[in-house]
């Protein structure tokens, strides 16, 4: 079937949990007033002067690199400058982007209507032509792109005046989420190679000054397809990687926004009158070492997931700013969705200590956790777990390194078990293939694999037009995820955008796409 523009915007701010928004008094909106930001907004309707927002971001990102993912600063900066094939609107569905229209009748052959006219911040033409060569790069896996797992059915792309048109060897119902990603971004040929940064897009804005160390900016593309129904002139960037100098630049009226809102700090900032934009999004999970030793066994990850309570961790590590966790996360609109792959487990301390003494370990054991020193969120996580498995009898010993050390150590599978916090990629449940293919990874159990659950979650990739199909191979799936534990989660934690009154059109992306929020500065505007 066609898929094409949606013609009109709508309000889904009902779906967010927004913390302190409105109800404030005539006084603390003054004081806003008095002190917010630094735009320079002319009128106070925005309808006359440049409007440039002022944004904190948590980290001084990396030089982006075509095609990789490189974490939520860059994704951030990506969302600005770029747009790829698809795109995501205000809500999170997914739609055209740099294509004006796609064909999906035949579920193995996608045909892609290019925009007329389009350029590059370079003011080179976007042909045809570039989006063949992006992505033939991005699904390469000699030139390092995260993306290649995700076009790995692709076997052509062919290229007829303004149409692109994709084959694949089979169906795949997560394919056009792929393309949406804000690393899957059509480029000029010249940044298709891991030496030139990645800056020169086709996207709502156009970087202009970058200072190392402090923040950059970004203007306006007037050639953008979307360009009139852009508001904002400009975006200053600065860099506050400290959560409360980040939070304090907010409150202070040094920027209008700022993103990653530290949980401890969700209610200080709402009660100053400002927008806490929060969603449920990424998790937390034990991962298991299984290469040898006791949790080699599934009755002990079984144990470890009966024992987690989850209600503690919550609060110890989001302050109630999340949810416990009991199974696997599925997105409430995907056609596999079933609250029963979220309940896996219970907090059940008797049930895992009778499961210890049938896996042969009646008095418990030692054992590593791996964690890390730098992040509060999931130090606090494996300080909760460490209490946990101590009351069933694993006397669990704390590695709590400073990040890269735990990352090498991960990535050399030098723990017992370890706490990571993870998100999908994308939206479609098959984001759990990762932890089930011994992707010998930091954040994936080492050594762990299932064959029967891989090839069911690659099933589910091909259950094209048949949602019921695709449901019951989820059921499947999470039954099988009860009783082996490729992780034992924990809790899903809320990320957060806040915002002074002068930012209006902006909301937060649903779920995994939380970090790719940055989208909707297109929609922004500022007073």
């Amino acid at each position: 079937m066609p898929i094409s523009p949606r013609p009109a915007r709508h309000d889904r701010r009902t779906a967010h949990r927004w913390i302190g928004a409105v109800a404030f008094g005539a006084a603390s909106i003054l004081v806003l007033a008095g002190c917010g930001g630094s735009s320079d907004s002319g009128d106070a309707d925005g309808s006359d002067g440049p409007q440039t927002l002022t944004f904190g971001l948590s980290a001084e990102p990396a030089t982006p690199i075509t095609g990789m993912q490189q974490g939520g600063a860059v994704n951030q900066l990506l969302t600005m400058v770029h747009r790829g094939l698809m795109t995501y609107d205000e809500a999170g569905a997914v739609v055209p982007g740099i294509a004006e229209s796609v064909d999906t009748t035949d579920p193995t052959s996608y045909v892609f209507t290019i925009r007329p006219d389009l350029t590059f911040h370079d003011d080179t033409p976007l042909t045809a032509e570039n989006v063949k060569n992006s992505l033939d790069y991005y699904r390469d896996p000699a030139n390092g792109s995260q993306l290649a797992a995700g076009l790995k059915d692709v076997t052509e792309i062919t290229v007829a005046d303004d149409t692109v048109t994709i084959t694949l060897a089979q169906p795949n119902t997560a394919f056009l989420q792929y393309l949406a990603l804000p690393f899957a971004a059509i480029v000029p040929d010249t940044s298709l190679n891991a030496d030139t940064p990645n800056w020169v897009g086709a996207g709502p804005f156009e970087m202009t000054d970058l200072q190392e160390g402090i923040g950059l900016t970004v203007e306006k593309n007037e050639d953008f397809y979307d360009a009139d129904d852009v508001a904002l002139d400009s975006i200053e960037v600065k860099f506050y990687p400290d959560g409360e100098a980040r939070t304090n630049a907010l409150l202070s009226g040094d920027v209008d926004m700022i993103e990653y809102v530290p949980w401890e700090n969700f209610q200080r900032v709402a009660d100053a009158g400002l927008t806490v934009d929060a969603q449920q999004g990424p998790f937390q999970y034990v991962q298991f070492n299984v290469t040898e030793g006791p949790f080699a066994d599934p009755k002990v990850r079984q144990a470890v997931a009966y024992a987690l309570n989850r209600e503690n961790a919550v609060l110890a590590a989001f302050q109630s700013n999340g949810a416990p966790l009991d199974g696997i996360v599925i997105p409430e609109d995907d056609p596999a969705y079933d609250p029963s792959a979220a309940e896996l487990w219970s907090y059940d301390p008797k049930k895992a200590k009778e499961l210890l003494a049938e896996a042969g370990y009646p008095d418990g054991f030692a054992a590593t956790l791996l964690s890390t020193s730098q992040y509060t969120f999931l130090q606090d996580n494996a300080l909760s777990v460490q209490e946990d498995l101590r009351a069933i009898g694993i006397d669990v010993t704390l590695d709590a390194p400073d990040w890269s050390t735990r990352v090498s150590k991960g990535n050399a599978g030098e723990y017992d078990l370890a706490v990571s916090g993870d998100a999908g990629v994308i939206t479609d449940p098959s984001y759990l293939l990762n932890w089930v293919v011994d992707s010998r990874n930091f954040n994936v159990g080492w050594g762990y694999s299932n064959d029967t659950l891989r090839g069911l979650i690659e099933d589910g990739l091909r259950a094209a037009d048949d949602d019921a199909a695709k449901k019951e191979i989820y059921q499947e799936i999470a039954d099988i995820w009860a009783e082996d534990v490729p992780f034992a989660s924990i809790n899903t934690r809320e990320q957060a955008y806040a915002y002074n009154d002068k930012v209006s059109g902006f909301q937060t992306l649903p779920g995994f796409l939380v970090f790719y929020s940055s989208l909707n500065l297109a929609h922004a505007s500022v007073k």
